[in-house]
């Protein structure tokens, strides 16, 4: 069935789910055409996955393939704004009081109560996708070492990796 043919029976993260399934080899050879490291192409087609479960409203998507590759096209010129500004963005120069100013108590405050928006919205999630989304978004372990560490595939770890961010993605964009 084509990505545009869903029915109407579907949820929004079926519909993820099914777009990063069609799609996920095109992303992976896209992105392995132009990284210089493996390690860096599925953690960008997982940004671009990242970016359709912020957007949401799948349907409305009226070519899915070319909305992607825009989405990657975008993805990849950030990692590469990014990697060549770092160094440049790791420095800030010291401004007496300014550190006072931005963390104050009001700005610790906030901060608490996003991690707890944060950590309530994990606690919903099942068992394991919890386990697979603190494996590789706060550990940082690569999706292929945290497949073999809990004896699933990598495409298990990418399902549950897409359940972990549309939820996330859905109750913190309530917020």
């Amino acid at each position: 069935m084509a990505a545009g043919q869903q029915g109407q029976a579907t949820t929004g993260a079926e519909r993820l789910e099914t777009l990063a399934r069609e799609y996920r080899p095109a992303l992976r050879r896209y992105f392995g055409k132009r990284a210089d490291r493996h390690a860096d192409v599925d953690d960008l087609v997982q940004d671009v996955l990242v970016r359709l479960a912020v957007r949401g409203d799948y349907d409305s998507i009226e070519q899915p393939e070319a909305y992607l590759m825009r989405t990657a096209t975008n993805v990849w010129r950030d990692f590469l704004r990014k990697k060549r500004t770092h160094a440049e963005e790791a420095h800030e120069e010291y401004i007496e009081g300014y550190l006072l100013e931005e963390n104050g108590p009001a700005r610790e405050l906030e901060g608490r109560q996003s991690v707890d928006a944060v950590l309530a919205a994990l606690g919903e999630l099942p068992k394991r996708t919890r386990q697979v989304f603190v494996l590789c978004r706060v550990e940082g372990i690569r999706q292929k070492s945290v497949a073999k560490r809990l004896g699933v595939s990598v495409s298990a770890v990418e399902k549950h990796m897409i359940r972990a961010i549309a939820h996330l993605a859905s109750v913190l964009g309530r917020r």
